[in-house]
């Protein structure tokens, strides 16, 4: 699903106590949403970083890593 090279696959996990917001949708990140976390520890809704990882690369808030 992720052919990014240098990642693996987001974790999926659901967020147990408030985090910011996700970068990819703006959105505040709360209790009980489906996450996804990336090998370099961001966090994003998983819907989020799955239509992400669509069309890019590499993590939204680490471009060039």
């Amino acid at each position: 699903m992720y052919a990014a090279p240098g990642f693996a696959q987001p974790a999926e996990d659901c967020l147990t106590d408030a985090k910011g917001e996700c970068v990819i949708c703006l959105e505040d990140l709360c209790p009980g949403d489906i996450i996804a976390r990336l090998p370099c520890l961001c966090i994003y809704h998983k819907g989020c970083i799955d239509k992400w990882f669509e069309v890019n690369r590499s993590c939204p808030e680490h471009p060039g890593d």
